[in-house]
C-alpha cells in the first residue's frame, strides 16, 4: 500500500489489489476502454487523481483539465464515460459544467467532489449522480466509478441507457436527512445524539417508534422514547428508514392518475418488514435480514422515476395493460424495455447502495437466475413483495403468477399459506 499527499489530500492506493469478480449479471465487454476525465482548478490535486485513476483502472483513459470551459470543449469533441469535476472553481462551478454534460452527452456519468459544498446544499446540486467529498479514498473513488459503469449496464437496452443516465429528476443519494446519516456513519456518534436528531423529525420519530414497537422486534413492552428505539433497532435499521423517507419526500408532489403514493408506501413497507421477518424466519444472517429491510423499502424507486420523467408512456404502458387485463410490469417492460425492479437496482447502484441490496431487487424479475444457494435475501424479497402485493397492493392491476418452481427449488413453497398470515396480521404499516 502506498499514499500520495498534496496539499493536505491523502488519497491511498494499493498496487496489488484486483477488481472483485463481476456479478452474475454482469455483461460488459472487459477489453472495452472507458474514458473518463477529471477537472480540477488545483494543479496538483489534478495530477495526483489522474495518476492514481490511470494506475487502479487498468481499462481506463484518464485524462485531466485545469479549467472546466476546456473540459466543455473536450466533451464536444468525443464524449466520455464519466466525470469527475471539482465543484468550486472559476469561471464555471462544477454543478453548471455537469448540467451542460448533461445535454451534451446525457450517457456519460456525472461526479461531483468538493470539500467545500455545505451538506445542506448537496440537494441543489441535480445534475451529479455522486457527490464525493474531499479528502477521498482512491479506492473507494475507484470501486464508485467502476459501480457506477456497471449501474449503466444492468440495463441492457443501450438507448434505456443513455435515457437513465440523462435524465435529472433520478434525485442524487437522498440528502433530505443527510445530517443524520451523517452521525449514523461516525462511529463515535452517541446514542443520544442519533435521539435527539430523530426527534427534532416528527415524521421520522413517529415511524422508528412504530417499528420498534412491532411484534418483529419483540421487546415485550412499549417503547416511547426515540432514545430507547435507537438501541432497539440499531443504526442500520435507523439509516434505512431514513433513507425511505428522503425519497418519498423527494416525490411527494408527484401527481398521476396511477399512482397514489401513500399506497405505495404501504407496500414498500409491508414488504420491508416481511422480508426481514423471512429472514428471521429462515435463520438467514441478521444482516441479511437487515439489508432485506432496506431492499423492501427502496425497491419502487424506478416506478416513481418512470412516472416523473416519462409519465406520457407510463399512461399508454397502464391503458394497454388495463385494456388486456394483464400485470402492469409485463407492459413496463415492452414500453421501456425493462423493468421497474430494473430501472430501481440500476438508481441504487449509481448511489452507491450495498451491492447485496442492490442484486436482490435486480434478480426481481428472474428470481431463479440469482447466483446465491438455497433460500437467499432475494428469496425472502422475492417472497414478501409478491405476498404484500397481494394484502397491500401499490397499484390496481392484476398480479404476476407466483414462479412455482422456483419457490420449490428454494424449498419454500410450502410455507406460503403460513407466511401470507403473516402479512395479513400484519402490524407494519405506518398509516395504523
Amino acid at each position: 500500500m502506498t499514499a500520495s499527499r498534496r496539499q493536505g489530500q491523502l488519497i491511498l492506493f494499493d498496487n496489488n489489489r484486483k477488481f472483485g469478480a463481476k456479478p452474475a449479471w454482469y455483461g460488459g465487454k472487459e477489453s472495452m476502454k472507458r474514458i473518463i476525465y477529471v477537472v480540477d482548478d488545483e494543479p496538483s490535486v489534478l495530477e495526483t487523481t489522474v495518476i492514481i485513476l490511470r494506475r487502479l483502472g487498468r481499462d481506463w483513459e484518464v485524462t485531466g483539465f485545469k479549467e472546466p470551459f476546456s473540459a466543455l470543449e473536450a466533451v464536444r469533441v468525443k464524449a466520455p464515460d464519466a466525470i469527475l469535476s471539482d465543484e468550486l472553481m472559476p469561471g464555471m462551478q462544477g454543478s453548471q459544467l455537469l448540467e451542460q454534460v448533461r445535454v451534451l452527452s446525457p450517457s456519460t456519468i456525472r461526479l461531483i467532489m468538493s470539500g467545500c459544498v455545505a451538506l445542506n446544499k448537496l440537494t441543489l446540486i441535480t445534475s451529479a449522480h455522486q457527490y464525493i467529498a474531499k479528502p477521498f479514498d482512491a479506492l473507494k473513488l475507484r470501486d464508485l466509478i467502476q459501480r457506477s459503469f456497471m449501474a449503466q449496464e444492468r440495463i441492457a437496452n443501450q438507448g434505456l441507457q443513455s435515457v437513465m443516465t440523462s435524465i435529472r429528476s433520478i434525485p442524487s443519494l437522498p440528502q433530505a436527512h443527510h445530517a443524520l446519516l451523517a452521525e449514523l456513519e461516525d462511529s463515535r456518534t452517541t446514542t443520544t445524539t442519533i435521539a435527539r436528531l430523530i426527534g427534532e423529525d416528527p415524521g421520522l420519530s413517529v415511524k422508528v417508534l412504530h417499528l420498534a414497537n412491532t411484534a418483529l422486534f419483540g421487546q415485550g413492552y412499549l417503547i416511547t422514547s426515540p432514545i430507547d428505539a435507537v438501541n432497539c433497532l440499531g443504526t442500520d435499521m435507523i439509516s434505512a428508514i431514513v433513507l425511505s423517507q428522503s425519497l418519498f419526500r423527494h416525490y411527494e408532489k408527484l401527481k398521476h392518475s396511477e399512482i397514489d403514493l401513500p399506497q405505495v408506501w404501504s407496500h414498500c413497507w409491508e414488504t420491508a418488514c416481511l422480508a426481514q421477518r423471512l429472514c428471521r424466519e429462515k435463520k438467514l444472517p441478521h444482516k441479511i435480514g437487515e439489508e432485506a429491510f432496506l431492499a423492501g423499502l427502496l425497491h419502487e424507486v424506478g416506478r416513481f422515476i418512470l412516472i416523473d420523467n416519462f409519465p406520457d408512456q407510463f399512461q399508454a404502458a397502464c391503458d394497454s395493460a388495463r385494456q388486456a387485463k394483464i400485470p402492469l410490469t409485463e407492459c413496463l417492460r415492452k414500453t421501456f424495455g425493462a423493468s421497474p425492479f430494473q430501472m430501481s437496482a440500476c438508481v441504487l447502484e449509481l448511489w452507491g447502495l450495498p451491492s447485496a441490496i442492490v442484486n436482490c431487487i435486480f434478480f426481481q424479475d428472474n428470481p431463479e437466475k440469482d447466483p446465491a444457494p438455497g433460500f437467499s435475501m432475494t428469496s425472502a424479497f422475492y417472497v414478501a413483495d409478491r405476498i404484500a402485493s397481494r394484502a397491500f397492493p401499490p397499484d390496481s392491476f392484476p398480479l404476476e403468477d407466483w414462479k412455482t418452481s422456483y419457490l420449490q427449488s428454494v424449498g419454500c413453497a410450502d410455507d406460503i399459506p403460513l407466511w401470507e398470515k403473516f402479512a395479513m396480521n400484519s402490524e407494519g404499516d405506518p398509516r395504523r
